[in-house]
């Protein structure tokens, strides 16, 4: 076994090697003392399933031996395919002892193999019909498409000449035909061909001469051209009718080839030259000399991938100077060619007169437009101002008056309710010593505390007091916000409660929530976060807020009115005005909502113009809403918006910094 020049190893019946060949071993760089005692699956753990399973066969006698091909990792790491032998050895008994194996290699065969096949089944399946030609033009291999233009079966077609299907080909003149492509050793022509019901159609031929074991074949290529014969007719037509557009045209037209020569012309360009139109064809591209910006464009064109382009250029022609528009436009005649290029140009000289002309008169209105905006802004916001300082100062002149009266009185009542309160209370003390000494009055005082109960009066009193104390403060409250609102307090930077300001404008319009007629009271819902103190100018925010609750209150009654005019809204109507604030980064955020009659977004997209309103009232002029964003905006560095749904209501939200920046104080 060590010696027989042959790749072989002899296994027992439990698949571990008794002996291995010298071969065997350096063929698979493998040691005897490797192998030897050691099962076969070990040495080879990536054989197929099938082996394993002929193997066992073998050994229990179903089969006599077996072959089996399949790739391998080799041990330098490249795939080799192996073929192996195994069949089994026997005792003197004649009982299966083990197996004897053997191995070799066939990757060539195997990749010569797999070739063909590759080969063989790139032909059938090809685009083109494929036929093998004999000697005497009998085929013998058709493909499938060959079968399928010419609507043959196989068989059908293999007992069929080329003369039988090739309409220009006779028996004649075949030995002659064969005899030009062995001397050519190829041939390409166009022919006719019939399929088997008789229809005939163009085709492209590409025939080549091959020998083979001493034989003569003719491998022909075959291809329906009928798409591309009715293609070619549509492009003569197509031609025919470009050049009737072109020359159609009022433009100057050219068409060039790739080379840069004059492929035509129309008559349009040769009588500007007053030359024959022949006089272009086949000549280079500046021949004339007299439009060397064209010849540039040309070079361009052709230089680049570009399809399209476009260009001005100037030309002379009979002794003067015009301006065309030039636009360029590649086609190709078919896929293999250099791309050909019609130019048209267009005189555009009257043209660019006009439009400079109409440019200098249309800065010029710019310009004008652009002063009467700005003075027109300039003129709003002086309007603006205006008669805001003027509504101030008639307010503020009447609020002197009025607080000044309310003031003094207020303040007189509001210093003697403190005495007032002090006094009774040592009155009252006073009352309850003599109790405590005179523990039995007479009857006639005893009769006079049970008429005045005097213990309810000892209670109430110094109620009563407080109440008034409140009621005092609370006037000089709204004598306060009356002075801030009228402007007779200068206003300044001050760091506040924004929940103060709030409420402060809800007490002075406290009036105003109350329901008027049947409209029922306006609820006002507060929703309060946690806000830090703000710095802004307080006055001015409080005036921002007036301005939003009150358009909220005429929102609300408007809606009733209408409901109840129209008596739609099977629920009863609840007006109510929702306040809500919270902390946002650096900024706080105050929304004012209310479920009023709401806005279309043509009329909430312009509330803030000045002078507009959407108000029938003769004393609304559409300057409140203006006025408070320009508080916000530039006052307070913040920002007021407005969202509204006709027939659900309105939002206003007001954004401003916690604290205002230098410049805003400045």
């Amino acid at each position: 076994m060590k010696h027989i020049p042959a790749a072989m190893a002899m296994l027992d019946q439990e698949m571990c090697y008794l002996a291995a060949s010298g071969m065997w071993l350096q063929y698979w760089q493998l040691e005897s003392s490797e192998i030897i005692g050691n099962p076969h699956y070990h040495i080879f753990p990536n054989l197929p399933s099938s082996w394993q399973g002929q193997a066992e066969k073998c050994l229990v006698g179903t089969i006599g031996q077996f072959e089996l091909e399949h790739p391998m990792t080799a041990p330098n790491g490249s795939i080799l395919w192996v073929k192996w032998k195994v069949k089994p050895w026997y005792t003197d008994e004649g009982i299966i002892a083990g197996l004897i194996i053997s191995t070799e290699e066939i990757t060539p065969e195997k990749q010569l193999q797999q070739q063909l096949e590759l080969t063989q089944l790139a032909t059938d399946n090809a685009a083109d019909a494929i036929f093998w030609i004999t000697f005497d033009g009998q085929l013998c291999y058709a493909n499938k498409m060959a079968c399928s233009f010419l609507d043959y079966s196989e068989s059908e077609l293999l007992q069929l000449t080329i003369c039988d299907i090739d309409q220009e080909l006779s028996r004649e003149v075949l030995p002659t035909h064969w005899q030009q492509v062995k001397n050519q050793n190829s041939l390409r022509f166009e022919s006719n061909y019939c399929t088997k019901e008789g229809r005939i159609f163009p085709v492209e031929v590409n025939v080549n001469y091959l020998e083979f074991n001493g034989n003569e074949y003719q491998c022909a290529i075959v291809r329906d051209i009928s798409s591309q014969k009715k293609i070619n007719l549509d492009l003569r037509e197509a031609k025919e009718q470009f050049q009737a557009v072109l020359n159609a045209v009022p433009g100057l037209v050219s068409w060039i080839s790739a080379d840069l020569r004059y492929l035509g012309v129309n008559k349009h360009l040769a009588n500007a030259y007053n030359l024959p139109i022949e006089t272009f064809i086949n000549q280079e591209v500046g021949f004339l000399q007299t439009s060397p910006e064209f010849n540039n464009f040309v070079y361009d064109f052709f230089a680049k991938a570009d399809l399209t382009n476009v260009r001005e250029v100037k030309a002379n022609l009979r002794g003067k100077t015009r301006i065309y528009l030039i636009v360029a436009q590649k086609y190709y005649r078919h896929k293999a060619s250099l791309p050909t290029a019609v130019f048209v140009g267009l005189d555009i000289t009257e043209r660019l007169a006009m439009e400079a002309s109409l440019r200098d008169s249309q800065e010029k209105f710019c310009q004008q437009a652009n002063q009467l905006e700005q003075t027109l802004q300039k003129l709003n916001s002086a309007t603006t101002k205006l008669i805001q300082k003027h509504k101030t100062s008639i307010l503020g002149q009447v609020v002197a008056g009025v607080t000044h009266e309310i003031n003094n009185p207020v303040n007189f009542i509001s210093g003697n309710i403190g005495l007032a309160i002090n006094y009774v209370q040592d009155l009252l003390c006073l009352i309850d010593m003599y109790q405590q000494n005179y523990p039995h009055p007479l009857p006639e005082i005893d009769s006079e505390i049970e008429d005045i109960e005097l213990d309810f009066i000892k209670e109430d009193l110094p109620k009563l007091l407080g109440s008034m104390m409140i009621g005092a403060e609370r006037i000089r409250d709204v004598v306060r916000s009356l002075r801030q609102f009228s402007g007779l307090e200068v206003e300044s930077i001050k760091t506040v409660n924004i929940h103060k300001g709030l409420d402060s404008t809800l007490l002075i319009l406290q009036n105003h929530f109350q329901g008027k007629g049947n409209c029922p009271d306006i609820n006002v819902v507060k929703k309060y976060g946690s806000l830090p103190y703000v710095e802004c100018y307080p006055g001015e925010l409080n005036q921002v807020f007036m301005q939003i609750f009150t358009n909220a209150i005429d929102a609300l009654e408007e809606k009733y009115l209408n409901l109840s005019t129209k008596k739609i809204n099977p629920q009863p109507f609840e007006p109510e005005i929702l306040i809500t604030t919270e902390v946002k980064d650096d900024y706080i955020a105050i929304a004012i909502a209310d479920n009023g009659i709401g806005m279309v977004e043509e009329v909430y997209g312009r509330i803030f113009e000045p002078l507009f309103t959407t108000k029938k009232s003769k004393n609304s002029i559409g300057l409140g809403l203006s006025i408070s964003q320009e508080l916000i905006v530039d006052k307070h560095q913040g920002k007021l918006s407005c969202k509204s749904l006709i027939g659900k209501g309105t939002e206003f939200v007001i954004e401003i910094p916690i604290k205002l920046s230098h410049s805003s104080r400045q």
